[in-house]
């Protein structure tokens, strides 16, 4: 009895002691000095719309030699993410007191410019966010009968009656990205005043008319055979439209 209440005791008396190193160990590391930072971009291109020494200058700000314990990380995590282009963060201060910061960057599939000249990206997620100074991602562009304000990054939605034409033009572009050889020639997507798509290619002077997004695979898909089947003849030359609005159909016009 004597043995089981010594070793009930030994293990309260051990337990209490990990407790007392442990809180200690804590104050002690939330008292210690915020060394320096280290910031981790995740991004597609070395040199995107989130440049590291900006991130480097937002936590410069908050200053170095403060104790570990007064940092807010939410506040920092909010700070960041005013950048319009950063996705996610992580942050977090390690045992050496070096704020690890981790940054995930909205990726852009297309550029659109609208009506009134202005203009700014879309994720393949369907976000809308402004254009930078500091970089330009090389990208489809599409134009003509779009209206926004590129300032406002947002989330496109169908229920949006204005945004129905960019959620369109993000289809074109998925669509062209799907088709290799379609993608190789065009090199802008445009909206007609009747809200219709049409395709500007490299070396066809021909208007392409794809109309809207209903079966956008297969039009493409039929624009690619019959480009491969016309290229380079005085045929191809002579036209002034190629129309992939119908089913199953291509229809032509010439000067």
């Amino acid at each position: 009895m004597v043995k089981k209440i010594l070793s009930i005791l030994a293990w309260v008396v051990t337990g209490v002691a990990l407790a007392a190193l442990f809180i200690a160990a804590r104050e002690d590391y939330l008292n210690r000095p915020m060394k320096s930072y280290n910031v981790i971009l995740d991004s597609e291109s070395a040199n995107g719309f989130v440049k590291e020494s900006a991130v480097l200058a937002e936590l410069a700000s908050i200053g170095t030699g403060a104790k570990i314990g007064t940092f807010d990380m939410a506040s920092i995590d909010k700070r960041l993410k005013a950048n319009p282009w950063i996705e996610n963060t992580s942050a977090y201060i390690d045992l050496d007191g070096t704020l690890n910061v981790g940054i995930k960057e909205y990726t852009p599939a297309l550029r659109v410019f609208g009506c009134d000249g202005q203009s700014a990206y879309i994720t393949s997620e369907g976000i809308l966010l402004p254009t930078s100074n500091s970089h330009t991602a090389h990208l489809l562009i599409a134009s003509g009968n779009f209206s926004f304000d590129p300032a406002q990054p947002r989330r496109l939605s169908d229920s949006v009656e204005a945004d129905r034409n960019l959620i369109c033009a993000m289809k074109v572009n998925e669509a062209v990205g799907r088709n290799k050889f379609v993608k190789s020639c065009i090199g802008q997507v445009y909206c007609n005043s009747a809200n219709e798509f049409e395709l500007v290619a490299t070396g066809i002077d021909a208007q392409i008319i794809v109309g809207d997004t209903c079966q956008i695979d297969d039009k493409l898909k039929r624009l690619e055979i019959f480009v491969k089947n016309k290229a380079g003849t005085s045929e191809m030359q002579s036209l002034k439209t190629i129309n992939l609005k119908y089913k199953n159909q291509i229809v032509c016009k010439k000067r």
